[in-house]
């Protein structure tokens, strides 16, 4: 679907090279680094497998530090993603600098982090329809985070003064879109997948994570 005759609606799914070390470190020690990279691969690629599917539009992963890391060329092919490199700074202006070339190019855009798995296919799906219809929606994370937010309009003042990583990102953002005049309706709270606990839960959901705790 396009929106007013411009380019497909894009989702941006953030994400590293799942490299030992880089990746997944609050897991560990629980985790060896190898373990941490083997689960941070099999989370991404999960994640990319439903956006595959339930995003109708155009399908962007957004890596860091190294886009022809293998790991990343062989999941990109295979889910038909077009691989680009993040830029430098800290996450607000990574996200804006992909959102706001989605929405100057499409009137729209999504960004998504990959520490979601679990996401269900029709938050996605439903993500592509709001912002198809001029509508932007966040998805609020269990830490206080989001792991979701698609945009209709530019506001180059959504992302200021949030302080990363803190349990107050998600409420600092949503004050952000209402001093914009964004109405942002919102997804179900999801939990990020950060540390063992959060990896405990994840397998009590989904057997095949039951590996990394055996």
């Amino acid at each position: 679907m396009e929106m007013n005759g411009k380019e497909p609606i894009p989702i941006y799914l953030f994400a590293k090279a799942p490299e030992p070390h880089q990746v997944k470190t609050r897991m560990q020690p629980s985790l060896s680094a190898q373990r941490s990279a083997e689960l941070a691969t099999m989370m991404l690629e999960d994640t990319m497998s439903k956006v595959s599917r339930h995003w109708a539009g155009d399908r962007i992963l957004a890596a860091a530090p190294d886009i022809d890391h293998p790991v990343l060329q062989t999941l990109a092919a295979r889910y038909q993603f077009r691989l680009k490199a993040q830029v430098e700074g800290d996450l607000g202006v990574r996200m804006w600098h992909v959102l706001e070339q989605g929405i100057v190019r499409s009137g729209g855009a999504t960004v998504l982090g990959s520490d979601i798995p679990h996401i269900p296919g029709h938050v996605i799906g439903g993500t592509y329809q709001h912002v198809c219809k001029g509508k932007s929606v966040v998805g609020p994370a269990l830490d206080g985070g989001f792991y979701l937010l698609g945009l209709a309009v530019l506001a180059k003042g959504i992302f200021a003064d949030i302080k990363w990583s803190t349990g107050s990102v998600c409420d600092a953002l949503k004050g952000n879109a209402k001093s914009s005049d964004i109405l942002l309706a919102e997804h179900p709270i999801l939990r990020d997948i950060d540390n063992i606990e959060d990896l405990r839960w994840l397998a009590s959901q989904d057997a095949r994570y039951r590996k990394f705790l055996t």
